[in-house]
């Protein structure tokens, strides 16, 4: 039986793990850290006795790969599938706008959805919806040198319909604002969104905490299938031969009994222990900041909320609390978290109902190296799952998988390591 190592407990390294026991592999799979999750995780905050993630993460019916993962592993129950699209957007002075699907059928479900967005004029509806019924006619050539910014301008969408829509859902997507973001890359997901079903708008969210919504349930299949997860345990060098890995020192011992490792470590991290394992690429990042507010008493109703031209992108109501997330908040990282916390509640007073009266207690969390920037020449210049050295496979969204910097990008790199080592063994 094949051995291999999987270096990393995020969505790539699970996924990875999950698909070679599956297949009959065995797997040994080592985190650094004391948790499963890498960027997307949960834990209990002491304080409050209330388990949290570190960022909030929506998924989408168009998120084929996670999806699947999260069918194999048996974790549906733990996700909130919406049935038809349904989005609750913010003006200020809590000015409710609804975008959501009709109940007739696909696609014309999404296109009266759309002609009913009155977040924009109706003229501006058309304009907007013209420019989705030509997503499938654009150049590929063409949008690879163009930003989103500049191709939806081209397209004659207003500064109104890109505060209402475009900015909303790119900065979601992507992370980071459309004057970095590659056009190619942006049109991919919005034609997996609104030209492959009624399913693929919709929002999927977790049910509980990332952890028990994914990575327990991850453990436990990889584990099932005779595979083993090791925590703490940090990888400090590989010993090369050959142009093959033959050894890995760890901070507990030498690990040489293995045919194949994947790394699924961002790559900042791969580079600290093997500085040539890819090119040269000047990866830049976008920060996500999450503001967990605990209320006295909760005045949202909405399981979430969009904010319409608001330095805050997003507010998720969990009952007992609410979650503010900022996105692209590169700008925002470095202030304190009092600074934070006053840009985020006059953002919350501006928009909603709820006053700084209500508010128990805060908690802000920084991830400061959230998500590349997906700009053209990062997107032409990601390195593939394979790479020099015959045994060593990567993965993680910063490889190139044609999608931006998420969940899904991530568990896509998974599967294709995963393969990789399969076909390689079967030829």
């Amino acid at each position: 039986m094949k051995k291999c190592i999987v270096i990393g407990g995020g969505f790539a390294g699970l996924t990875s793990a999950v698909y070679l026991t599956k297949a009959g592999y065995n797997v040994e799979l080592i985190e650094a850290s004391s948790k499963l999750g890498g960027r997307a995780y949960s834990f209990l905050d002491k304080n409050t006795n209330t388990i949290i993630d570190n960022g909030q993460h929506i998924l989408m019916g168009c998120y084929d790969e996670t999806l699947k993962f999260i069918k194999l592993i048996k974790a549906e129950d733990n996700f909130h599938f919406q049935k038809r699209l349904r989005v609750i957007f913010l003006k200020p002075n809590f000015e409710t706008l609804v975008l959501k699907s009709s109940l007739v059928f696909y696609p014309l479900n999404l296109l009266i959805g759309l002609l009913n967005y009155k977040a924009i004029t109706f003229i501006e509806r058309i304009k907007l919806l013209r420019f989705i019924l030509m997503l499938p006619f654009f150049s590929k050539k063409k949008l690879e040198r163009m930003n989103v910014s500049e191709w939806i301008n081209r397209g004659h969408q207003n500064e109104n319909i890109i505060k209402a829509f475009w900015g909303i859902i790119a900065v979601g997507a992507l992370n980071t604002n459309i004057e970095k973001a590659s056009a190619r890359v942006f049109a991919d997901i919005l034609k997996k969104i609104f030209l492959r079903g009624n399913s693929s708008a919709t929002i999927v969210l977790p049910a509980y905490g990332l952890s028990e919504s994914y990575c327990n349930h991850a453990e436990k299949f990889i584990e099932e299938n005779k595979g083993k997860v090791i925590l703490s345990e940090t990888i400090q060098s590989f010993e090369i031969e050959n142009e093959k890995v033959k050894g890995i020192t760890t901070s507990n011992r030498k690990i040489t009994d293995f045919d194949f490792i994947i790394s699924t470590v961002p790559k900042y991290a791969l580079e600290k222990i093997l500085p040539d394992a890819v090119d040269k690429l000047n990866i830049h990042y976008s920060s996500i900041i999450s503001v967990h507010i605990w209320l006295k008493e909760n005045p949202f109703s909405e399981p979430f909320y969009g904010l319409i031209d608001s330095a805050v992108h997003w507010i998720f109501n969990h009952g007992t609390h609410i979650t503010v997330v900022i996105s692209d908040a590169n700008e925002l990282v470095e202030k304190s978290k009092e600074e934070i916390y006053d840009i985020v509640m006059h953002e919350i007073e501006k928009y909603t109902k709820m006053k700084r009266e209500l508010v128990d207690q805060y908690k802000i969390i920084k991830e400061k190296r959230a998500t590349f920037i997906p700009s053209n020449d990062i997107i032409k210049n990601r390195p593939s799952s394979r790479t020099k050295l015959m045994n060593l496979f990567l993965a993680g969204d910063w490889t190139d998988t044609s999608l931006p910097s998420t969940i899904e990008s991530a568990v896509k790199s998974g599967r294709i390591a995963a393969e990789n080592i399969i076909a390689t063994v079967v030829n």
